[in-house]
């Protein structure tokens, strides 16, 4: 990691803190296994914590990852209705996060990866995002200014 980054990233953790805003959890899957005659299922278990700032996450060791999927720790209820596969794993999902111990209604961040940067023609650092390519540090103040006051436009 460079310095620029380390600095910048530095920099947003401390705005974050500075103005109370909470991190949310980081998970690693395990996976579904048997043990003897039980059958244990898949679970999230803790990986550290991390601000998530749109398409990003800001690890409070100063990583920057991309998000990959959030849920929520909670025992979904049961709808007869709506068995979808997408909706059913879901909601598996949420279950896994419930057994890996979260706090009930906390936003659990899974799937992430670490993100590359890079340089544009006027050697600011960028970050490609799913549609676009982004000057990171404009990016990373607009959703601190965001997090800090929500509904800021």
């Amino acid at each position: 990691m460079s310095d620029d980054l380390a600095a910048l990233l530095a920099r947003t953790i401390e705005s974050l803190r500075s103005a109370g805003i909470e991190p949310e959890h980081l998970a690693e899957r395990r996976p579904a296994r048997r043990l003897g005659p039980i059958q244990l299922a898949e679970k999230l278990v803790p990986a550290g914590r991390a601000w998530r700032l749109g398409e990003l996450l800001v690890t409070d060791q100063g990583v920057l990852l991309a998000t990959g999927i959030v849920t929520r720790a909670v025992e979904p209820r049961q709808f007869a209705a709506n068995k979808s596969p997408s909706e059913e794993a879901r909601r598996e999902l949420q279950r896994a996060a419930v057994r890996g111990g979260f706090p009930t209604g906390a936003a659990v961040n899974v799937d992430s990866r670490e993100i590359e940067t890079d340089r544009d023609a006027a050697g600011a650092m960028t970050v490609a995002l799913p549609d676009a390519v982004v000057n990171l540090e404009h990016y990373l103040a607009d959703r601190v200014r965001f997090a800090i006051t929500p509904g800021w436009d």
